[in-house]
């Protein structure tokens, strides 16, 4: 397997718990990605990253109050062409949703985490560990291997989106302030490279 990891732009953040006992809240700073990892492997070429800061004070606060919350990935997949008249366009290949779902069971103190490609479900008491199962998005298949070309660039577009959730009646009226919670990240465009697109098609 041939890997390319990419950083993504410094963010900072705080976060505060009135003790050591409440679960600590990230300010209300936006969602942003980080953590790229683009791979060849066999026959295909993936995508890993990581939505950090996915949740604001009120968002976190709907969740423990039972309110299922999302984390949604948008991914394009494009080809670089250039026509006749040597203009560059790009031309999209592949444009796919990817979404994990996070709940809280106030009674059974637990979050269950789901995706929407996969039959499996994830339990944890942590808040900790079941925000970074939410928010890690791994083995995307951007291109598989008859739809690359040796004499073509490649290029990744990739935005987080956490979605507003419709709330129960009385929650209205206690979270009436929120107008809106939808929160999205800056959309991030990547080059695949070329030595990861050679060792895709020679595979």
């Amino acid at each position: 397997m041939i890997m390319l990891s990419m950083a993504a732009p410094f963010h900072t953040s705080k976060s505060y718990a009135a003790d050591s006992k409440q679960i600590e809240f990230a300010a209300d700073n936006p969602p942003y990605l980080e953590d790229f990892i683009i791979s060849a492997e066999a026959n295909s070429i993936s995508l890993s990253l990581t939505v950090a800061n996915p949740f604001d004070h009120e968002i976190k606060s709907l969740l423990l109050n039972g309110v299922s919350q999302k984390i949604t990935l948008l991914v394009k997949t494009k080809v670089n062409r250039i026509n006749l008249f040597l203009v560059k366009f790009n031309r999209e290949i592949n444009d796919k949703t990817y979404t994990h779902s996070i709940k809280y069971d106030n009674l059974k103190k637990l979050f269950t985490v789901h995706s929407n490609t996969t039959d499996k479900i994830m339990e944890s008491t942590s808040y900790k560990e079941a925000i970074q199962w939410a928010s890690e998005f791994k083995d995307i298949i951007l291109l598989q291997k008859n739809q690359l070309a040796p004499d073509q660039s490649y290029q990744v577009e990739a935005q987080a989106e956490i979605r507003k959730a419709r709330l129960p009646f009385h929650l209205e009226y206690l979270f009436f302030f929120l107008s809106t919670w939808d929160r999205k990240s800056t959309s991030y465009t990547i080059d695949i490279p070329e030595r990861l697109i050679s060792a895709a098609i020679t595979r």
